[in-house]
């Protein structure tokens, strides 16, 4: 049975503090993208990053080691009103937390990277906390103090394709009949070893990512957080639906480390259009990964061949404008895929100008209305992880 997106959600990225600051962004293109140095102290020399500028609870920016933290603070305090109005009218209701994220929280890594080989000493000192950050700590417990309650929480690891395992593993959870309500906050801050690591690699855009491009050169490494509240059919009121979940599909076909394979990641989608009881032909948009490498974008362009044939749905990337918010990701497209339901409009892919792919019917300089109907989102992570969900309208 579909799963109802609650209206009420939380986004936080270089765009801004709200979900409404961060889709006009998309919807204006904008390319808000930082020299890392000019918000973190010594940052390493890299290309151009996507920093959150404003936290919107929190005044400037946070030490690194706090960064994660603070990020799900201001999630919890944002979704705080929704939780207290929901609980006030139900109860009964059986809440419980999903947090999604590439890597969860690298401030105790960098810690301990700092105590060793910095030369100017440890920019913390090592306590137990900082030890226990390694194993995973509880990184639920900063975002449920701001939401004022103790909601069990469940962390999912998926690389770069967090976001849609959480979701799935919502939808499956609701199912089961284990909660109502789900929150599924996907997050990660700055890494500087994602940073270095991508740089090292070529996998980092010297400029910027422009996805699909003939010139694209790599992603931006970024940092962003997104909250869904995902609920059992009938718990929210009809005016407070956004979307709702008809399909997933999760699945690692280990083919390669860093470069997702066209057949696996076309299994996956396959898989969660017949979940949704679709077929191709009835997608009327797709939200790609889109990271701008070029192992990245001609998959994708292969996946669509392999699915739609000649000419992919309009389509579209998010990264151009966010950057790459790693397991955030996929959350922003799931919440632009409900405002394109409310809207009409599709986001350009910012920054591209001469794609490469003729069979991608790419959005491209202005926003383009499309027909209202299911949506395909895509999230691909390291290691093979495939994953895809369909969205529908509220109605």
């Amino acid at each position: 049975m579909p799963i109802d997106i609650g209206k009420a959600c939380c986004a936080i990225s270089n765009l801004g503090s709200n979900w409404d600051q961060c889709w006009e962004g998309l919807l204006q293109a904008r390319r808000p993208f930082s020299v890392g140095s000019d918000v973190i102290p010594d940052w390493p020399v890299c290309p151009p990053i996507s920093a959150i500028l404003n936290f919107g609870h929190h005044d400037g920016q946070p030490a690194f080691s706090q960064r994660f933290a603070v990020l799900a603070e201001c999630v919890g305090i944002e979704m705080k009103p929704v939780i207290d109005a929901l609980l006030a009218r139900s109860p009964e209701l059986r809440i419980s937390i999903i947090i999604a994220s590439s890597a969860g929280d690298p401030g105790a890594l960098s810690a301990l990277v700092d105590a060793e080989f910095s030369p100017k000493g440890p920019s913390e000192p090592i306590t137990g906390e900082v030890l226990t950050g390694l194993l995973g700590g509880d990184w639920a417990a900063p975002l449920n103090k701001a939401l004022g309650r103790t909601f069990q929480a469940v962390g999912v690891f998926g690389a770069c394709a967090s976001s849609l395992v959480g979701m799935s593993y919502t939808a499956d959870r609701i199912n089961a009949g284990l909660s109502d309500v789900v929150l599924l906050v996907a997050m990660d801050t700055l890494s500087r070893f994602a940073s270095i690591g991508f740089t090292n690699i070529g996998a980092n855009a010297a400029g910027g990512s422009i996805p699909y491009d003939k010139a694209r050169d790599g992603t931006t490494v970024g940092e962003g957080a997104i909250c869904l509240l995902l609920a059992r059919n009938g718990v929210l009121e009809a005016a407070d639906v956004m979307g709702r979940v008809a399909g997933t599909a999760v699945y690692c076909d280990a083919a390669h480390m860093v470069e997702p394979n066209p057949v696996g990641v076309a299994s996956v989608v396959t898989g969660a259009i017949e979940q949704a009881g679709l077929g191709a032909a009835d997608i009327k948009g797709v939200y790609w990964h889109g990271t701008g490498t070029r192992q990245n974008d001609k998959t994708e362009a292969a996946v669509s061949s392999i699915v739609f044939g000649a000419m992919s749905p309009p389509c579209t990337s998010t990264k151009g404008s966010l950057g790459h918010t790693m397991g955030a990701s996929g959350g922003f497209n799931l919440l632009s895929a409900c405002k394109s339901f409310e809207t009409g409009l599709m986001p350009p892919v910012a920054g591209t100008k001469d794609p490469e792919y003729d069979n991608l019917d790419l959005v491209l300089g202005q926003p383009r209305e499309i027909a209202l109907g299911p949506i395909l989102v895509t999230a691909l992570g390291f290691g093979g992880i495939n994953s895809a969900a369909i969205l529908l309208p509220p109605n």
